[in-house]
């Protein structure tokens, strides 16, 4: 009998994106495909450079 019974941690991933240009980042939920150093879209920011993944991480969820 385990009298210590292990909690299970999930995690929620996310995203990290940053601008090219005006360094301007921005964190959102992770999507299917995402990848370091991926080209996603125009930086809404500046609107000249684009939008970088620059790291993907997971919190706990609690």
């Amino acid at each position: 009998m385990n009298l210590f019974k292990k909690k299970e941690e999930v995690l929620d991933p996310y995203t990290v994106e940053q601008c090219n240009v005006c360094s301007k980042k921005s964190t959102r939920k992770f999507q299917e495909g995402d990848y370091i150093f991926k080209v996603t879209d125009k930086c809404p920011s500046c609107g000249n450079g684009q939008m970088i993944i620059d790291k993907i991480f997971g919190e706990v969820r609690k």
